[in-house]
């Protein structure tokens, strides 16, 4: 419930930023286990803050984190991928 960036209609790195940036507390409202951060204005799920506790993918917000560029290649590789086996798309 809420975004997870300040910009969610724009498309940079600003998810890794924020996951590492923030302090994340669980909120507290009877919903499903959500995160938010200090000013209440942004959210993370379970999975979001996976990102940031298991070392190896760490790594990788880290440095998506610092290098929106290498953010971008990644993204663009995976995608491709996708695209390329046939991701069914609705018409």
């Amino acid at each position: 419930d809420g975004p997870w960036t300040n910009s969610p209609t724009s498309f940079s790195n600003d998810y890794y930023v924020q996951l590492l940036e923030r302090k994340w507390t669980p909120r507290s409202w009877d919903g499903p286990l959500q995160y938010e951060d200090e000013t209440k204005t942004l959210m993370m799920l379970p999975a979001d803050l996976a990102f940031v506790q298991d070392p190896i993918f760490e790594g990788w917000t880290r440095k998506f984190a610092a290098n929106e560029d290498l953010f971008f290649e990644s993204f663009s590789q995976a995608f491709s991928k996708l695209l390329e086996l046939g991701v069914p798309f609705p018409q």
